[in-house]
């Protein structure tokens, strides 16, 4: 070959190895005298760089520091010096300093001359490596649940174990470690039964079915067990590559259940062969009653059934009346006995005795058991003697009537016709319940007040009350122990004002003071000082400690309106002001105040149309559990929609629902709405973790609670230990026996418990200690101040120290940067929320969820 052609085949080959060189797929770096020479493209932009700014920098730039750069030197020099190509996994820097895995092989050109330089092969493997960790923590979380479940779990395939955790072995009773290999077939009595069974598994698992059976099953030591039996293949459209079978010792429950049975079987034999009529109502409607009382009044058995109580009464008048007279005892938990005509099939009426009681443990309805006996022969047998006893009576009176004298009749009359005048007058004007004024006297005394004080040149004072959170006494303790608070406070209000003035009730919890003869303002202060302090007192009802505030609107005559009802509109409308001021205070009124009514009720209009509107949307935040650099929990927090503002914040409206109850419909709607999400979460194949709510007090004091968060449960299908409720100090430390008996009811149902915004209020060591809560949140308003407010710190190290004694997780709130991480981290809390982590993110933001930036930094 001629030097011409010898210089083009040197060009080519040129040409084909540069080409190679720019377009390879992985980095290709050669170094000599520890400096970067040559490299192509790709590799300079893997670490961030252009390609002229990378060549000739000291290959330091590529190391996390220097310590490593050594390390990796002395590891490759032999190897290199030796002619060996090395390789190695290790972590490289980018140019902005974060660091990424990389796979590296390197080659000396010459290993008699190391200074003539080393071709470096460098691959970005970081994607690799966290799949190999995710896979690596998915299988240790597997084998731990496999290891602790409560239930036998094992893997079959082709009808033959291949894998089964200890728990399987321990119900079968069965060696450790004998099952894997071993065929079903020791599962069934016969041969016959194996391949029956196997035939109907295989049907189910090839239509997506879940395979569920019970069947007895002698083990290995001569005891007989009861076995519920679950299982799924792990792909429908193939059931031979495998299915998981999960197997449950249920004799106790199979026993228990029989026993039931019997017992159900007597109890059903006594009521069918009563000799007295026996009848279950549920909310006034018949739901079984036994032979003897369908005998009673004329009917079929299966004619009563679904009926309501009226059918048995002869109109509509005695079907209330006879309502009324046993509803107070029997809704008390008493024995309800009397005696009542009633009607037969036919037509005809006759008397029975009736005893009621209602039936115990029931909360969503009202259920009676009711028994009949026929006492007609009785009954006339009565009335037969006491129309004897009538004529005889009435013979008595004839013979007497004369010798009474005409002019004492009429006194007896006119007396009697006074007195009653005088009760009616005093029942159209008084309350009944309290005996003040009503509401038409109220306003006649009114009237009459602005006509003396329009002569005698001085004014008035109205005083609108109404008591704070009363409705929640009524919904927790009912109306009864609620009409003796208000009679109490009714007491207390006419003992601080004097006998010229008037207190009235206008209903409900609603109370109007009129002061005559102001001289000034300051004189209605003094009052309402006073009233406020005269309420502060406890009350004991019952054995139920009470506690009331007042929020009291003031408006004065003249200066708030000349008339009844612009003062009492103004005086109303100046009270709501006092409770947006966060109540048990008094506010005059101002021009003001009805131009933020009309706004406060705009919001709330608003707000009772985006319930209905479905604009009402949830957010979620990530907790952190620093140590671990994960999530342990996400809370679902409440967002609106507003098609007028936008999205709107908690703080705007949640105190408005709460005034207006609208919260314990929106609060069911939460639970439900994020249990749901989580289990679509799960599904996504996300990791199993708890989501936490916030219940206001309303919510909490609300008599279904535990009867909405099991309904919750059982329709999303969730676990009671994947739901935590935060409930704030002030609502737990309300009547704290009630508190404790619901907080156990919660527990009992495996729902974590927790103190939301703890030492911001007031709670009793005491009690807490005796709470079934599991963690302590620590106020975002103390995290907020920890680095610049010594109290503050002073506060929290408090309340992580009182955790930790009592044996309680502490989660701080609103962590926003990191030196109030680094702070608290310092005073011993490890499980944070807020913003540095994370916003609050819609669903759609799941990975960020699941996986914030700052917990996955390891170097954060």
């Amino acid at each position: 070959m001629n030097s011409g052609s010898l210089a083009i085949a040197h060009k080519t080959a040129s040409l084909e190895l540069n080409a190679i060189f720019e377009n390879a797929t992985v980095g290709i770096l050669f170094s000599r005298n520890r400096r970067l020479v040559q490299a192509n493209r790709l590799c300079a932009e893997m670490f961030g760089y252009a390609l002229d700014e990378f060549i000739d920098q000291p290959a330091l730039i590529l190391f996390p520091d220097h310590e490593t750069y050594s390390a990796l030197g002395r590891e490759a020099e032999p190897v290199l010096a030796a002619g060996h190509p090395f390789r190695t996994e290790t972590r490289l820097k980018h140019r902005d300093g974060s660091l990424f895995w990389c796979r590296v092989s390197a080659k000396a050109v010459d290993p008699e001359q190391p200074r003539d330089g080393t071709l470096w092969i460098i691959e970005d493997i970081a994607q690799d490596r966290l799949m190999i960790e995710a896979l690596e923590r998915s299988t240790r979380e597997m084998s731990a649940i496999l290891d602790t479940a409560s239930a036998g779990i094992g893997v079959v395939r082709n009808r033959v174990f291949v894998r089964c955790n200890r728990r399987f072995e321990e119900i079968c009773d069965l060696p450790a470690g004998s099952l894997v290999g071993r065929s079903a077939r020791w599962l069934f009595a016969s041969d016959e039964e194996f391949q029956r069974v196997g035939e109907q598994v295989y049907a189910e698992f090839a239509a997506g079915a879940v395979h569920r059976r019970e069947q007895p099953y002698l083990r290995h030591d001569g005891r007989s067990i009861w076995l519920r039996i679950s299982a799924r293949s792990f792909d429908a459209a193939n059931p031979h590559t495998g299915s998981v079978w999960l197997i449950e010792d249920f004799t106790a429950t199979h026993e228990a259940e029989q026993r039931a049975q019997q017992a159900f079987d007597e109890q059903q034999t006594i009521f069918d062969n009563a000799a007295v009529g026996i009848l279950f109502v549920r909310d006034g409607m018949v739901q079984r009653c036994n032979r003897r009382l369908a005998e009673i009044f004329g009917y079929r058995l299966e004619e009563l059934a679904g009926r309501s109580t009226r059918v048995f009464f002869l109109n509509e008048d005695d079907y209330q009346r006879d309502g009324a007279a046993a509803a107070p005892l029997v809704m008390t938990g008493g024995t309800y006995i009397g005696e009542t005509r009633v009607r037969h099939k036919d037509g005809h009426a006759f008397w029975v005795r009736t005893t009621g009681r209602k039936v115990a443990g029931q909360t969503g309805s009202i259920d009676v058991t009711w028994i009949f006996e026929d006492v007609t022969e009785r009954h006339q047998a009565q009335e037969a003697l006491l129309r004897v006893h009538d004529e005889l009576e009435q013979r008595v009176v004839e013979r007497t009537a004369e010798l009474a004298s005409a002019n004492s009749q009429l006194q007896a009359e006119v007396f009697e016709r006074m007195q009653a005048e005088q009760r009616i007058w005093h029942i159209a004007h008084h309350d009944g319940l309290t005996g003040l004024p009503n509401r038409t006297l109220l306003h006649d005394r009114l009237q009459q007040a602005l006509g003396q004080a329009q002569r005698g040149q001085h004014r008035v004072a109205v005083m609108f009350l109404d008591l704070d959170r009363f409705k929640s006494v009524n919904d927790t303790l009912g109306h009864a122990i609620g009409d003796e608070l208000l009679k109490h406070v009714a007491d207390r209000l006419k003992a601080v004002v004097r006998a010229v003035d008037t207190v009235s009730r206008l209903g409900g919890d609603e109370f109007v003071i009129v002061l005559h003869e102001v001289l000034s303002p300051d004189d209605a202060v003094q009052v309402a000082e006073k009233i406020i302090g005269a309420m502060a007192p406890a009350v004991t009802i019952d054995n139920h400690r009470l506690s009331t505030t007042p929020s009291i609107g003031i408006s004065i005559f003249p200066d708030d309106g000349d008339e009844v009802f612009a003062l009492m509109k103004n005086a109303d409308t100046a009270m709501y002001h006092a409770k947006s001021m966060g109540r048990n205070n008094f506010q005059f009124y101002a021009r003001q105040m009805n131009e933020q009514a009309s706004r406060s009720f705009a919001l709330e209009s608003r707000l009772r149309q985006a319930v209905d509107a479905k604009q009402l949307l949830l957010h979620y935040q990530p907790l952190i559990d620093w140590p671990q650099r994960a999530v342990c929990g996400i809370e679902a927090l409440l967002r609106w929609n507003d098609p007028e503002q936008g999205l709107i914040e908690p703080g705007g409206f949640i105190p408005l629902a709460e005034d207006t109850g609208l919260i314990v419909p929106i609060g069911e709607w939460m639970l439900s709405q994020a249990l749901q999400q989580n289990r679509i979460w799960q599904q996504e194949g996300r990791p199993l973790l708890p989501v936490s709510l916030s219940l206001s007090p309303r919510q909490f004091r609300h008599k279904d609670l535990v009867g909405m968060l099991r309904r919750a449960l059982t329709d999303t299908g969730q676990p009671g230990r994947l739901l935590e409720l935060k409930i704030t100090e002030a609502a737990l430390m309300h009547d704290i026996e009630e508190t404790r008996a619901r907080l156990e009811e919660i527990d009992a149902m495996g729902i974590r418990l927790a103190i939301d915004e703890f030492g911001t209020g007031y709670s009793s060591l005491s009690q807490l200690k005796r709470l079934p809560v599991r963690a302590l949140q620590i106020d975002r308003s103390f995290v907020r101040d920890l680095t610049v407010d010594a109290d503050a710190a002073a506060i929290v190290a408090a309340i992580i120290g009182l955790a930790k004694n009592l044996g309680l997780a502490t989660l701080a709130a609103g962590v926003e940067n990191r030196q109030q991480l680094e702070a608290l981290l310092g005073l011993g809390c490890q499980q944070f929320q807020g913003r540095l982590f994370s916003l609050p993110l819609p669903p759609a933001g799941v990975d960020a969820i699941f996986r914030p930036a700052l917990a996955q930094d390891p170097q954060a």
